[in-house]
C-alpha cells in the first residue's frame, strides 16, 4: 500500500514547485527539457540551472553554497513573483488561493490560510543561534506523520516508481511497509554535523532532490548497536526477560567478543532505566505518539548512551538517526531533532536537586520514584545509594568449579590461559570452595573455557549464590535433602558439587519440587550434563507439600524462596520496572506459607533453610520472625551467622549489593529441636 501521508520535513523534491522558468508552475509532462513553466520528469532531465529560493522559513537563509532561490510567497502574502502576490500554481490563481477561494494551504506555496496571514508556530526555549550570532526560530518536529488539513493533494509521484522507500501509517504510527528493505541506500540527511558540517540549526533535516536522496550511504550503524535493537524489538515484542532474549540473539551472534559484550551491555542498560528514557525521550518530543515503538526502541538505546553510558553527543546523535533509518526510513528527521534534544536535556538532568527532590534522586539512578523511597526506607540513605550505584554497573562475573566432573587444578590454568585472571573468592569473611572471580564474560568465551562448559566441568554463578549453597549443605553429611523451588537447577548443581567437594560423595536421596514442569525438565537435562544426582523430581505446589512427599521428613529442608529478587537487578535488568510494590507483600505471604508447608518435613534436629535474594524486611527477617512466632516455629531455633574477619556473630547471613561487590541475598538456618 503506497501512502501519500509524509512527514513535512521529509517531502520529496517531487513535492515542490518547479524551478525551471519564470512560470514556475507545474504543467504536463512535455517530453522534453523543462522550459518556462515546463515539467521536469524522471526520464526526461535537462540541463537545469542554479537553485532558487522558495521563501526560506529562516528569512533569506540559503542551504549550502546554492545560489538564492526565487520566493514563491512569504507568509504573510508578500514578496511574490513577477509582482504577483503569492506566486503562481498551475491553473494561473494566486498561491494563496485555491479553486478561486481563500484558504487553500499547501506545503510547497506558504500562501495565506483562511484569509489571514499565516503565523508561524514557534516553540518556547527552542531558540539557535545561527552563523551570524543571529537569534533564529527553532521548530521542532512535526507533531505527527498526518498532512494539515483535509484538503486535497496535488499530484506526485508513487514513491515505487521514483526509487523512495515506502512506508505505511501502523495505527497512526509511521513505520516501514513489510516489503521495504534496508533504508541505508538512501542519501544521508543533515545529521550531526550534517553533509556542510554547519552548526545545526534546529531543524529537522530535509530531503534534498532526488539525484541526493539516491546517493550511496556511507554512515550506517555498528553492528552491535543494530544487534542490540533487534533484541530490543524481542523483548517488547514477546514481552520476554532481557537474558533470554541474550542468549537466544547476541551470545549466538557471529560478531566479535568484544561487540558482543557491548551489545548486552546496551541491552540491560536499557531494559534497567527504560522508564527513565521514556521520560526523557517523552519530554524530547512534541507529541509522544509520533513515533511507533519500534522507532522509540531505537530512540531508547541511543538516550541511553547519551544519558547514562556519557558517550560522544556526536557519535551517539549520529548512530541513533542510522538506528531509527533501519526501522523507518523517512523517521530521520524527527530521530536528528529529538536526539539533539535530548542532548540538550542532559545539561539538566535529572531535572531537579537530587538533594532535596525524591523524583530527580530517582531518575538520577533510573529507578521507578516508589522504588528509591522503599530502598531508602530499608537501607537509609548512603545503603540505597550504594545499592543504587552498583545496579546500574555491570554485574561481576563468577564461575563455580564442578567437583563431580573437574578438580580446580584442571580448571584454573584454562581460564587463566584465557586472560581470566581467576581470583578465589571470600564472601562475608569465609572463603567459598570451588568459586572464581574472572575478569569479564569475554574469557567465557573462549573456545577451550566453552568447552568446559559443554563438559559440565564449569557454572556460571554468583558469589553469594555459591555461598549460600555451601552453607545450606552444612559441615556433616547429610543423609536426604529436599530442595524446595528447584528452577533450573543451578542451585542444585552447586550443593551437591559442594557436597562431593566436602565429604567425597553427593547427597544420597535428593528430591527437588517446582511449580513449573519446564523447569522440572531443565533441571533434569542439566543435571545429566554436570552429572548430579537428583533421586525424585517432583513437579507441584510446595505450599502443599504433604500431598507430594507424604509424611516424609529430610535431614535438610532448602526453599529457595520466589522473591522480588531485588538482590540480582544488574542480572535481571527485567525486575526494576516490571516490579510493584504490591508484589513485595505477595511474596511476603507466599513464603510464610511455604515455610509453614515445609516444617512438618524437617527432621528432628535437622536444618530449615530459607533463602531468598532480595533486600526487603518483609520477604526476609520480619517473614522469618513471623514464622517463629507461629505453633509451627515454635519447634526451630535460629543457628547464628559468625563472622570470622568481623569476630561477630548475628542471626542471619545478609550480603547487601554494594559497588563492585556480588549480588544481595539473605539466609536464614533454622534447626529442629530434638
Amino acid at each position: 500500500m503506497h501512502n501519500d501521508n509524509h512527514s513535512q520535513n521529509q517531502r520529496r523534491s517531487s513535492d515542490r514547485p518547479s524551478s525551471g522558468g519564470p512560470g514556475g508552475h507545474r504543467g504536463p509532462r512535455s517530453g522534453g527539457p523543462r522550459g518556462n513553466g515546463g515539467y521536469r520528469g524522471r526520464d526526461d532531465r535537462g540541463p537545469r540551472g542554479p537553485r532558487k529560493d522558495y521563501g526560506g522559513r529562516g528569512g533569506d537563509r540559503s542551504r549550502d553554497d546554492r545560489g538564492p532561490r526565487k520566493d514563491f510567497g512569504s507568509r504573510d502574502g508578500q514578496g511574490g513573483r513577477d509582482g504577483k502576490p503569492g506566486g503562481f500554481r498551475k491553473d494561473g490563481k494566486p498561491g494563496g488561493y485555491r479553486g478561486g477561494k481563500p484558504g487553500g494551504y499547501r506545503k510547497d506555496d506558504r500562501g495565506p490560510r483562511d484569509g489571514k496571514p499565516f503565523e508561524r508556530k514557534r516553540f518556547e526555549g527552542d531558540r539557535s543561534q545561527g552563523d551570524d550570532g543571529e537569534r533564529k526560530d527553532f521548530r521542532g518536529p512535526r507533531k505527527d506523520f498526518r498532512p494539515r488539513g483535509d484538503q486535497p493533494r496535488g499530484p506526485r509521484r508513487d514513491s515505487r516508481d521514483s526509487g523512495h522507500p515506502r512506508e505505511v501509517f501502523v495505527d497512526g504510527k509511521l513505520m516501514a511497509a513489510p516489503d521495504q528493505g534496508d533504508g541505508r541506500d538512501r542519501g544521508r540527511g543533515r545529521d550531526f554535523g550534517g553533509r556542510d558540517d554547519r552548526p545545526w540549526d534546529g531543524r529537522p533535516p530535509r530531503r534534498d532532490d532526488g539525484a541526493r536522496a539516491k546517493r550511496p550511504n556511507s554512515h550506517h550503524a555498528t553492528s552491535a548497536r543494530e544487534l542490540a535493537l533487534s533484541a530490543l524489538h524481542q523483548l517488547r515484542e514477546r514481552d520476554a526477560f532481557a537474558q533470554d532474549i541474550i542468549a537466544k540473539t547476541i551470545d549466538k551472534s557471529k560478531l566479535s567478543r568484544e561487540d558482543r559484550a557491548f551489545a548486552t551491555r546496551l541491552v540491560l542498560g536499557v531494559t534497567s532505566t527504560r522508564g527513565t528514557l521514556e521520560d526523557v525521550i517523552d519530554g524530547c518530543m512534541d507529541s509522544p505518539d509520533d513515533a511507533a515503538p519500534a522507532v522509540r526502541d531505537a530512540l531508547a538505546l541511543s538516550a541511553y548512551e547519551i544519558i547514562f553510558l556519557q558517550k560522544s553527543p556526536h557519535a551517539a546523535v549520529d548512530q541513533g538517526v542510522e538506528l531509527v533509518k533501519t526501522v523507518a526510513p523517512r523517521a530521520g528527521g524527527l530521530a536528528n531533532a529529538v536526539l539533539r534534544r535530548v542532548v540538550r536535556a542532559k545539561e539538566h538532568f535529572p531535572f531537579g536537586d537530587p538533594r532535596t527532590d525524591i523524583a530527580a534522586y530517582a531518575r538520577l539512578h533510573g529507578f521507578p520514584v516508589w522504588l528509591a523511597e522503599r530502598l531508602i526506607a530499608e537501607l537509609g540513605p548512603e545503603g540505597a545509594r550504594d545499592f543504587m550505584v552498583a545496579s546500574n554497573e555491570p554485574a561481576p562475573v563468577f564461575v563455580s568449579v564442578n567437583a563431580v566432573k573437574a578438580s580446580e587444578d584442571e580448571v584454573v590454568p584454562v581460564l587463566a590461559a584465557a586472560h581470566g585472571d581467576p581470583t578465589p573468592v571470600t564472601v562475608a569473611g569465609r572463603p567459598v570452595p570451588g568459586c572464581y572471580r574472572v575478569s569479564s564474560g569475554v574469557p567465557l568465551l573462549d573456545g577451550r573455557v566453552r568447552r568446559m562448559f559443554s563438559q559440565g566441568q564449569l557454572l556460571v554463578s554468583d558469589a553469594t549464590s555459591q555461598a549460600v549453597a555451601s552453607l545450606v549443605v552444612g559441615d556433616e553429611a547429610p543423609a536426604s535433602f529436599l530442595e524446595i523451588g528447584a528452577g533450573r537447577a543451578t542451585k542444585t548443581i552447586l550443593d551437591q558439587s559442594c557436597a562431593y567437594r566436602r565429604f567425597g560423595a553427593q547427597i544420597g536421596d535428593y528430591v527437588t519440587v517446582d511449580v513449573h514442569a519446564f523447569k522440572t525438565r531443565l533441571l533434569q537435562e542439566r543435571a545429566e550434563l554436570y552429572g548430579i544426582e537428583v533421586t525424585e523430581p517432583i513437579i507441584g505446589d510446595a505450599t502443599d507439600l504433604g500431598a507430594l512427599v507424604s509424611e516424609r521428613t529430610f535431614d535438610r529442608v532448602f526453599i529457595d524462596a520466589p522473591c522480588s529478587g531485588l538482590g540480582t537487578l544488574r542480572r535481571h535488568a527485567d525486575i526494576r520496572w516490571r516490579l510493584r510494590p504490591e508484589t513485595i507483600d505477595e511474596q511476603a505471604a507466599l513464603d510464610g506459607r511455604l515455610l509453614a508447608s515445609a516444617a512438618a518435613h524437617v527432621a528432628p534436629g535437622g536444618i530449615l533453610a530459607y533463602a531468598t535474594c532480595t533486600i526487603t524486611h518483609e520477604e526476609n527477617a520480619d517473614a522469618v520472625d513471623q514464622f517463629l512466632a507461629t505453633e509451627a516455629g515454635s519447634a526451630f531455633e535460629v543457628i547464628p551467622y559468625e563472622n570470622p574477619e568481623l569476630g561477630i556473630e548475628r542471626p542471619f547471613f545478609s550480603i547487601p549489593l554494594e559497588p563492585g561487590g556480588p549480588d544481595a541475598h539473605f539466609l536464614a538456618l533454622l534447626r529442629r529441636k530434638a
